[in-house]
């Protein structure tokens, strides 16, 4: 048997110690629920996006306040994404600070009109 074979064994009692713990099965439902969440959250995003089309289609300017608060509303989803990955430990909002304003790079939110 090579080295990294015998290295990626895994111990039976390590196994029985990881499928019986609860803290994993529980980050389980909080997945299930955040993933629900998630799904709800793109119809929103699909109605922020026909909204800003709009505006950009009758004023040739995308709303600004649309604009910071889809801005907030992807820091948000970035957030559920991160915990249902395991990027992150941290609940999203509403179990953790709701994302800060703005955009985390400084590229204009809107720099031509399409």
């Amino acid at each position: 048997m090579s080295k990294k074979f015998e290295e990626e064994k895994i111990d039976a009692e390590e196994l029985k110690e990881n499928v019986f713990n609860q803290g994993k099965w529980l980050r389980l439902l909080w997945i299930a629920l955040f993933l629900f969440i998630y799904a709800w959250a793109s119809m929103v995003l699909y109605i922020i996006a026909v909204l800003q089309f709009l505006f950009n289609l009758f004023t040739d300017s995308p709303n600004k306040s649309l604009s910071e608060l889809a801005a907030l509303f992807r820091e948000w989803m970035v957030q559920i994404i991160n915990f249902v990955t395991y990027q992150e430990t941290d609940k999203p909002y509403p179990f953790s600070e709701f994302p800060k304003k703005g955009v985390k790079n400084d590229r204009a939110l809107y720099s031509s009109h399409s």
